[in-house]
């Protein structure tokens, strides 16, 4: 059977059509606005559910569904032609809409299709179930359960399993370049392109779904896939396809005609099947506000069975669906009305109802309205309040377009394509989806963040957006939170390992919702992701090490801490933090001093001029019971021996006369502790004086050489003079005295119980940054030292 066996009834429009040439404009092209929901449906998303049951946004049939794409906003190629769509085509495309209840076949086509449906096999029609799996010899996706291992990304490295085939002697050639750039979308479409016209099928599936899971938006290869399926006799492996298409855009208007026609011709035998299938797209995608031929196909399709009441059922809903063509719907419906006897168009109840009111409005006796043939005016009377009791829907339809045309007006793109989009548009999605929010319709604000995130699939901003407003629900309505977790979770599932798998904030923020919904499995399996995708990621490694730590699994905290500090690197600034991390959790969570002391003194071996490590040695020791006096001493002094600058050693020299005041026995020591802090003071403090001479000097040189008012000067160089002899003047004498440490230049001065700057929550001023690279970060809370119980 060829292609276009079934291409007639409401097809594409020129601009839509898949163009099947290597240099199509579909390169890097996707569905029009498409819901890619990895997941599939529920039984009553897929066939005329609830309307508050949302789009079917999750659903069981493949929870888990990685059909993944890697998008990137540039393309190493120029693509040739233009298949994107214009406003001005539309305009053409409104001017010729036909009437839906007038056949559009024409003699020849309808012969053709007579035809094939006496020759269309029927055996087996109804075995397919819309749950069934990917076709043969294709790799299954990954299922969400506690038992799955990893997780598939687009940043995974391509594996193809075929790479030589006697069919396809080229194919290495044409895979090797997908293989070293898988960005590069043009080395894609010539893959495709070649295996498509080849007849090695294992090979072209392969190529097919490898292209597919990084791009599942490009509805166009969907269909061409199928095709090919098709071409090759393969029935239920093209339907196969259909689904898994359909799964991942449920929103392509286009694809769901391709399928819809598909079914037309092959299961024209089984219209209980059919109609199943057009009703699970008017649920599915109905709602799309250029969903216009899907409804006049679907209408087609009952007028040419004269099932004039299912089309006026058909009708009843499209009349409350705000879309492109309302109304041209509108029109075409009041000349059904108009043309049609009610009798054949109303339920028998709403029939009986109309007539009993028309009967009451005309003083007619009701006692027999059965029995009583209509005339003409009554009949009129009938249509006229038909046509009434829908213009209630049909005027609110209406103004829900005109609060919204403007911003449909300004989607220019309203597909995927890697190409990145004008600024106006992304303004103009963003003001679209503020103001859908602001109207509090749930389906309609699903509906509009699916169809964005297919044109912005590459802006993780909107992919942040529509997260974050589903937390919010997910927080907020507690008898929904079953439909919303899936839908969130599907936000984050396509994110991360498809479409913006480089931002590591949506890993982190899909990580903590698992453990808030009490899946901690899934929440570890999401950072292992993140660690293949950004193994450089700072954050990562705390949030390994706290998750595993609120399982309670102190053994892989402590394994977790020991891979993270050896691979840490002495300039990245990840050492220190982890060890004195690794060196809290085991003194104070494990009560394993030994092991605290070892982490740092690991630490101290790379980085031996880091001052938090020094106090974290101390703290460590001191906090032991019984004091170990002698550790903490020792940890003192190997700070003052070390290469620490002057002023850290003049902070831990104090540190020290404290220290042994307090839990000292020897007078001596204590006195040598206080002679070695004063040596350490006065130096730096002529260090500090020399320092602020030779600025002096600078500046009065600068100010010598500067032009400037010679009073001015004057006065300058006399109050320079003041402050040089005041400075000259300032000496520091006397013993040790604590109320004389205040006055240290540069100290805040000392109060409270071991409690002076540098030490409360260890924040030290820039010098202390530079000798430990840690800047105003607290890592400690502000402590306090007091004798031992």
């Amino acid at each position: 059977m060829e292609d276009n066996d079934y291409s007639f009834g409401a097809m594409e429009d020129s601009s839509s059509r898949v163009s099947y040439d290597q240099g199509s404009e579909e390169n890097g092209q996707g569905g029009d606005s498409s819901i890619v929901m990895e997941g599939g449906f529920s039984e009553s998303q897929l066939g005329g559910g609830d309307s508050n049951s949302g789009l079917g946004v999750i659903a069981a049939k493949a929870d888990f569904e990685w059909s993944a794409a890697r998008e990137t906003t540039e393309v190493k190629k120029e693509l040739n032609g233009n298949q994107d769509r214009e406003d001005s085509g539309e305009d053409d495309e409104s001017k010729n809409r036909k009437r839906p209840f007038i056949d559009e076949l024409g003699e020849e086509d309808s012969e053709s299709l007579t035809e094939k449906r006496v020759k269309t096999e029927v055996k087996d029609e109804t075995s397919m179930s819309n749950s069934e799996s990917a076709i043969e010899g294709i790799r299954e996706d990954v299922s969400d359960n506690e038992s799955t291992e990893a997780l598939w990304t687009a940043f995974d490295v391509i594996k193809p399993r075929i790479m030589k085939s006697e069919q396809l002697p080229d194919l290495e050639k044409f895979w090797r370049p997908v293989i070293e750039s898988p960005k590069d979308f043009q080395a894609w479409t010539s893959l495709l392109q070649y295996v498509d016209h080849e007849n090695d099928v294992a090979a072209a599936r392969e190529a097919y779904d490898s292209f597919l899971r990084r791009y599942p938006y490009c509805y166009g290869y969907w269909k061409k896939w199928a095709d090919y399926e098709k071409k090759k006799a393969m029935k239920k492996d093209c339907e196969k396809v259909f689904e898994r298409g359909l799964a991942a855009i449920p929103l392509s208007v286009d694809l769901w005609l391709h399928y819809l026609n598909y079914c037309r011709v092959h299961h024209a035998a089984n219209e209980t099947f059919v109609r199943e299938q057009f009703e699970r797209a008017m649920t599915v995608c109905g709602l799309e506000f250029r969903s216009d031929r899907l409804w006049e196909l679907y209408i087609n399709w009952e007028v040419e069975r004269d099932d004039l009441r299912r089309v006026f059922q058909i009708y009843d809903k499209l009349l409350a669906v705000p879309t492109q063509f309302h109304t041209t719907h509108w029109d075409n419906f009041q000349d059904l009305v108009n043309q049609n006897d009610p009798k054949e168009l109303l339920t028998l109840e709403e029939y009986e109802e109309l007539k009993l009111e028309i009967f009451t409005e005309r003083k007619i006796s009701t006692e027999a309205v059965a029995d009583i043939k209509l005339t003409e005016e009554e009949i009129q009377a009938i249509r006229k309040k038909t046509k009434e009791r829908r213009q209630v829907f049909h005027s609110k339809t209406e103004k829900d377009i005109t609060d919204r045309w403007a911003f449909e007006e300004g989607i220019k793109r309203p597909y995927f394509h890697v190409k990145p989009l004008e600024r106006g548009q992304l303004k103009n999605w963003k003001s679209y989806l503020e103001f859908e929010i602001e109207q509090g319709d749930q389906l309609r604000i699903d509906t509009l963040f699916e169809r964005c995130l297919i044109a912005c699939a590459l802006y993780d901003d909107y992919w942040l957006m529509y997260a974050q407003h589903l937390e919010s629900r997910w927080n907020d309505e507690l008898d929904n939170r079953p439909q919303i977790e899936k839908q969130l979770r599907s936000v984050y599932r396509r994110a991360c390992t498809v479409h913006v798998y480089d931002k590591t904030t949506l890993y982190l923020m899909w990580s903590n919702f698992e453990e808030k919904t009490g899946h901690l499995h899934r929440a570890g399996l999401i950072l292992d992701l993140l660690e293949k995708v950004a193994p450089k990621f700072d954050s990562l490694a705390v949030r390994r090490v706290n998750l595993a730590r609120r399982q309670g699994d102190h053994e892989r905290v402590i394994a977790y801490y020991r891979k993270y500090i050896e691979s840490a690197k002495k300039d990245n600034g990840t050492l220190a933090p982890l060890s004195l991390r690794a060196s809290r959790f085991a003194a104070k969570v494990m009560d394993d001093e030994e092991l605290a002391e070892e982490f740092v003194e690991k630490a101290l071996e790379k980085e031996p001029r880091n001052a938090r490590l020094y106090i974290q040695l101390f703290d460590v020791r001191f906090q032991k019971k019984p004091l170990d006096f002698e550790g903490c001493v020792q940890a003192l002094n190997r700070a003052l021996k070390s290469k620490l600058d002057l002023e850290q050693r003049c902070r831990f020299a104090h540190r020290k006369v404290e220290f042994l005041e307090d839990f000292g026995m020897n007078v001596d020591d204590i006195s040598a502790a206080q002679d070695e802090y004063q040596k350490i003071a006065l130096k730096l403090q002529n260090d500090r004086q020399a320092k602020a001479a030779a600025q002096m000097a600078q500046q009065q040189a600068s100010a010598t050489n500067a032009p400037t008012d010679a009073s001015a000067g004057d006065d300058a160089t006399k109050t320079s003079k003041t402050e040089t002899s005041a400075t000259a003047t300032t000496t520091y004498t006397g013993a040790y005295d604590g109320a004389n440490y205040q006055g240290f230049q540069g100290q805040a001065g000392y109060q409270g119980q071991y409690q002076y700057p540098g030490w409360g929550g260890y924040q030290y001023p820039a010098a202390a940054a530079a000798a430990g690279g840690w800047g105003q970060q607290g890592y400690y809370p502000q402590q306090g030292y007091g004798q031992p119980q």
